[in-house]
């Protein structure tokens, strides 16, 4: 199960390839500048509902706290009813960073910008950008462009992004449009990433509001299945 939260966890924080946004429609080019990279000495508060299947926790992360104390565990009331995934998870998030070069904050949700939408979010609107309806538009996404695994599924997906009334990016969506085997061993049945964004008042950049993967995978004789949903509420970002 690990594995399928990594796959979709890969296409926030890869390197893709910045195109140039200069060729898009418009609307969508001045959107895709509308980005902020998050300081070092920033600090990050929000709430975050993580739901997994048919199971909820919810946490609260203080990113002025020292590592290993910024998590606070909201719901459920004890650590001992996670089961699971989600025991692994609050577990991990408890557990204080080996790496003596973390960073201040101690948030990697969209790699460097925190919760920000960031160049490397927009990276991933990779091309061939086409209005289909109203605000609605249609791309090619990327992942990461030097990795053989990820050319064989990139391949495989399409894009879709909303923009809100006042410019933003609203929300990117990118899936299997049809099952597909990105090797001979697996084959990925259903994928489906979702992100969506809210501009703030007070923050120079939307902020990740929502993140959900859905995933289906057959491999070596075996079929998993997950659906993990993460909501942001109650976002706070100070920057000295």
């Amino acid at each position: 199960m690990r594995i399928i939260t990594a796959t979709a966890a890969a296409l926030l924080v890869s390197g893709a390839a910045f195109s140039d946004s200069s060729l898009y429609p418009q609307p969508v080019s001045d959107a895709l500048t509308r980005t902020h990279d998050a300081s070092d000495e920033a600090v990050w508060r929000f709430n975050m509902r993580v739901s997994m299947n048919d199971d909820v926790m919810v946490v609260g992360f203080d990113g002025a706290q020292a590592d290993g104390a910024q998590w606070t565990l909201l719901a459920p009331e004890t650590s001992d009813a996670l089961t699971g995934d989600l025991s692994d998870m609050w577990a991990d998030m408890i557990t204080p960073d080996d790496n003596d070069d973390s960073e201040e904050g101690g948030l990697s949700v969209g790699s460097d910008g925190g919760l920000f939408f960031t160049a490397e979010t927009a990276a991933m609107i990779a091309g061939n950008v086409r209005r289909v309806a109203g605000n609605q538009y249609s791309f090619d996404p990327d992942i990461d462009p030097d990795s053989d695994e990820s050319d064989s599924m990139v391949e495989h997906l399409d894009g879709e992004l909303a923009l809100a009334t006042t410019g933003f990016i609203e929300q990117i969506r990118i899936f299997a449009p049809e099952s597909f085997k990105p090797n001979p061993a697996a084959r990925i049945h259903v994928f489906e990433l979702v992100m969506d964004f809210q501009q703030l008042d007070n923050l120079p950049a939307p902020i990740m509001t929502s993140m959900s993967t859905v995933v289906d995978v057959s491999a070596l004789f075996q079929r998993q299945q997950q659906s993990v949903r993460f909501e942001f509420s109650d976002v706070e970002y100070i920057e000295p």
